[in-house]
């Protein structure tokens, strides 16, 4: 693929994006007075918002994840989508869970298209710079600030953005088995991106 259709593709999928989440926002607030606090309290749209401002970055300057900072900014991304499509996949859309999504469409875009074609991005075109161990840990951070503060804004605002967080649904038991199981899967997926991106950058030095 070549560069400038690279770059077209990651703005079309930052702009798809854009378009979903402010059409969620919309409707939603119409709708269903979803107000801007709760709607920024849902994972998937942080990780989406961090996806535009990244594939929007690339596509400026292609180049730009050339930069350690960057690069692990890029991953911490990749990551957070990958967990988000995983997450809503596997336990809330067998659920049937409200997730403040409007339309069929916005779903697919935020939680199966944006989450698909970022991993498939970083797979196909990781960062040509090494990544630190501590990446992990860097890329595990905004998780446990996330998790900390659903779980204290909970009970005060009486809402929480996802059933599995709610000590109501299932009891604290369930919130640490759950908040253990996403935090097992970023690890995991933490340890494959970063794995394939050193790989990849090996196989081109020694090419």
């Amino acid at each position: 693929m070549g560069t400038t259709t690279h770059r077209a593709l990651r703005l079309a999928l930052a702009s798809l994006l854009a378009v979903a989440l402010t059409a969620q926002y919309i409707i939603g607030s119409t709708d269903s007075g979803l107000t801007g606090v709760n709607f920024f309290s849902y994972f998937t749209v942080l990780s989406n918002a961090g996806a535009v401002v990244v594939l929007t970055m690339l596509a400026a300057r292609p180049g730009r994840d050339g930069s350690v900072p960057f690069a692990i900014f890029r991953g911490a991304v990749t990551v957070y989508m990958a967990v988000t499509g995983l997450v809503y996949a596997v336990v809330l859309y067998p659920q049937l869970a409200d997730v403040a999504v409007p339309e069929p469409w916005i779903d697919l875009c935020i939680h199966v298209v944006g989450p698909v074609l970022v991993v498939a991005d970083w797979i196909y075109d990781s960062p040509p710079v090494e990544l630190p161990r501590s990446s992990l840990a860097i890329w595990l951070a905004f998780p446990a600030v996330y998790l900390t503060y659903s779980l204290i804004r909970g009970p005060i605002a009486g809402w929480y953005a996802y059933p599995f967080l709610d000590p109501a649904m299932g009891g604290w038991d369930a919130v640490a088995f759950w908040s253990l199981v996403v935090l097992v899967v970023i690890l995991a997926f933490s340890y494959a991106l970063q794995w394939w991106s050193n790989r990849r950058r090996s196989e081109t030095a020694l090419a």
